[in-house]
């Protein structure tokens, strides 16, 4: 166990839980992989052509992923512009694909965590 985890808490565990849910969403997930991949920092036009997506459905994740942090905004004149801002987001993804390389059809088939409600 890494001793550089956050001290155990109600509110480290929610920010976790929260960081978790904006990478849990398969449209923003594909968004930040299109992210990842660039060579440079994309516009929402961009962003559109590359995964076919709306402009209104890509906009409304790029503030998610922007306000968890794991992008952020480049203004330039009237266009603005969205790159990956952590290191530790791509490594994430990493290690997801680590765990899914192990047993895709467990991952697949959890009826828990593939449940919409996240409720108690």
């Amino acid at each position: 166990m890494s001793s550089s985890l956050l001290q155990n808490d109600d509110e480290v565990n929610e920010a976790r839980a929260t960081l978790f849910r904006a990478l849990g969403d398969p449209t923003r997930l594909r968004i930040y992989q299109t992210l990842i991949e660039a060579d440079d920092p994309l516009n929402v036009t961009e962003l559109c052509e590359r995964t076919d997506l709306s402009y209104n459905l890509v906009s409304h994740h790029l503030q998610c992923l922007n306000n968890c942090t794991l992008v952020e905004v480049e203004q330039d004149g009237r266009k603005r512009f969205y790159r990956v801002t952590q290191r530790a987001g791509p490594q994430m993804l990493e290690l997801a694909d680590d765990c899914i390389r192990q047993d895709i059809d467990s991952v697949l088939g959890c009826k828990i965590a593939s449940v919409d409600d996240h409720s108690e």
